[in-house]
C-alpha cells in the first residue's frame, strides 16, 4: 500500500536524516499493539530495520516482564517506508517477526543479547520504496560530552505532519565515555512519549563544529549518529527527572558484525 505524498512547496529542503527514520507499528495478527520508530541500515547489499528489542518482543529487556497489561506479544511489524520519487509519501510493508519454527527473525547483540535494547530486522526493500540508510549519510566525529545537545528523531504521535519525524531536543546527561557494565547506556535529558522508542539519536552543529581530539571545523552543518533511543527510565512520580536511554551506536555495529545472533 502506498500513501499519498504531502504537498510541498517547490524547492523545499528536507533534511536527509529525517528521511532515514521509519514509523512502525507492532501487531499480533490483525490487532495493533503499539507504535514506535525505526531507521534504515545497510551492510553491503543487505538492508535492516533498526529498532528496540522491547518493541519487537513486547517485553521489558531488564525484567523480562510483558509491557502490555494483556501480556500480548507482537508477531509482525508494519513499517511505513519512504516512497520513491515522492519524498514524504509512504509505502506500507508488513514483516513477520518469527520464522515457521517460531524463532525470532531479528538480530540481537552477539554477547549481551537483549540486555542491549537494540535489534536489526533484515528487510527486503520493495521496488516502490526508497531506503535512505542512515549509515550512508555524511557523518563527522563531533565531540560527545556531557551537557551537549542531541536530537531524538521519532514519531511521538504516529506519522508526523508531512510524513517526517519530530526532532526532539535533549542533552547528554551522563558521561558518554563511562558505561557501567550493568547499565551500558548513555542518559539523555529529554521528555518523550510512546512512539519514540527506536529513534536514532544524532548530534548536530552549525557553523562552528567542536570535534573529537580538541579540533574545530568551520562552515555549514555537521552531524554525528550517536545511538538508538529506547524511552525513559521508569519512574513512579511524574515530576521526577525525565531521563531517556541512548544505546551507543557501536552496539549496532557489533550486532551487524555478529551476523545474525537471535
Amino acid at each position: 500500500m502506498t500513501d499519498a505524498a504531502p504537498e510541498q512547496r517547490p524547492g523545499a529542503r528536507i533534511d536527509q536524516y529525517s528521511a532515514a527514520t521509519v514509523p512502525i507499528r507492532m501487531f499480533f495478527n490483525d490487532s495493533p499493539l503499539s507504535v514506535a520508530t525505526g531507521f534504515i541500515w545497510v551492510e553491503g547489499e543487505r538492508f535492516f530495520l533498526i529498532t528496540n528489542w522491547h518493541n519487537v518482543s513486547g517485553r521489558n529487556p531488564f525484567t523480562g516482564q510483558h509491557i502490555s497489561p494483556t501480556a500480548a506479544e507482537p508477531n509482525s511489524v508494519t513499517a511505513l517506508l519512504n516512497a520513491k520519487e515522492r519524498l514524504g509519501g509512504r509505502v506500507s510493508v508488513s514483516m513477520p517477526l518469527f520464522d515457521e519454527s517460531g524463532g525470532p527473525l531479528w538480530w540481537v547483540h552477539p554477547t549481551h543479547r537483549e540486555r542491549i535494547d537494540v535489534v536489526a530486522l533484515p528487510l527486503t526493500p520493495p521496488p516502490e520504496a526508497e531506503m535512505y540508510p542512515i549509515n550512508r549519510m555524511p557523518s563527522r566525529p563531533l565531540l560527545l560530552q556531557v551537557g551537549l545537545d542531541v536530537f531524538v528523531l521519532g514519531y511521538p504521535f504516529g506519522v508526523a505532519p508531512g510524513g517526517f519525524p519530530v526532532w526532539k531536543r535533549g542533552s547528554i546527561a551522563s558521561e558518554p565515555e563511562i558505561l557501567r557494565r550493568d547499565h551500558p547506556y548513555v542518559l539523555i535529558d529529554t521528555t518523550s512519549r510512546e512512539g519514540m522508542s527506536g529513534s536514532p539519536v544524532i548530534r548536530r552543529s552549525w557553523g562552528s563544529h567542536s570535534l573529537e581530539g580538541g579540533n574545530t571545523a568551520l562552515g555549514g552543518e555537521a552531524t554525528r549518529l550517536v545511538g538508538v533511543y529506547s524511552g525513559r527510565l521508569a519512574t513512579i512520580d511524574p515530576l521526577e527527572a525525565q531521563l531517556g536511554l541512548c544505546w551507543p551506536i557501536r552496539f549496532l555495529d557489533e550486532i551487524i558484525e555478529g551476523g545474525g545472533q537471535r
